[in-house]
């Protein structure tokens, strides 16, 4: 089986013209163009998570966050980026981001993020197209706030959240979901009757605008996008790579509570 056998698999679940034009999806380093020794999945290419993939000899990397986000003007190799790249292309490695467009897609973030929540009567938050958008809402089981926040942490397996209220008191009955960084789809969510907007990456400023217009927000954190490694490993196995694919087990998550 081939590298080319992925760019297949993408192109028709999650093809790159999904994506918006500010990103960066697809094929960032290397060639597909070669026999699959294994795939590794991971929310983020980090040191650890290149280490791992040697240690697994999977020679194709597939990420959500692009290693290679911003047009680089260079490649220094005493620099962590530019060590990080060299080694990849070293070791003939690809990589691979699948990022806004696995976002937007059917099937993708937002969608397996109201599976882990249970949302019932889903429908898309903001609609990018007639066919696809980004986030999602729903229904769920009725329940105090302070329950339910206990609950999507457990469903999310994250030990933390930021709360944004001004009623604590309140009762959570529809959902909204954003994978990532989605403050900016805060006024969506209102609209939308949201009892509850979950997302990522909430500024102060932000969280002040939330508070202003009555949304009542739970800041989960950009790590909380980490089922992508699993999800998407699991549906690789079942489209039928026959390499074997495993979702990395390196926690990349930058922030520890103290």
């Amino acid at each position: 089986m081939s590298g080319i056998d992925i760019k297949r698999f993408f192109d028709a679940r999650y093809p790159e013209h999904l994506a918006y034009e500010w990103d960066n999806v697809g094929l960032q380093i290397g060639t597909l163009n070669k026999a699959l020794t294994g795939v590794l999945t991971a929310l983020d290419l980090t040191k650890d998570v290149l280490d791992e993939a040697i240690e697994k000899d999977t020679n194709v990397i597939i990420v959500h966050h692009p290693v290679i986000f911003k047009p680089l003007r260079q490649i220094l190799t005493d620099a962590h980026k530019g060590q990080l790249i060299a080694r990849i292309i070293k070791k003939d490695i690809a990589v691979y981001a699948a990022h806004t467009n696995y976002d937007l897609a059917d099937n993708g973030m937002n969608d397996m993020l109201a599976r882990k929540l249970g949302l019932e009567n889903v429908d898309i938050l903001e609609y990018e197209s007639e066919t696809h958008g980004i986030g999602r809402i729903g229904d769920v089981e009725k329940k105090p706030l302070q329950e339910t926040v206990e609950w999507i942490k457990a469903r999310l397996d994250m030990p933390y959240a930021r709360l944004i209220t001004k009623r604590p008191n309140k009762h959570v009955k529809r959902i909204a979901i954003s994978g990532g960084s989605g403050a900016h789809h805060m006024f969506e969510a209102k609209k939308k009757q949201a009892s509850l907007y979950i997302t990522g990456d909430v500024s102060y400023h932000e969280a002040h605008d939330m508070l202003e217009m009555g949304l009542t927000a739970l800041d989960i954190g950009h790590y909380a996008e980490k089922h992508f490694a699993k999800a998407l490993a699991e549906e690789l196995r079942a489209y039928g790579i026959e390499a074997p694919v495993q979702e990395s087990e390196i926690v990349t998550d930058p922030f520890t509570l103290v």
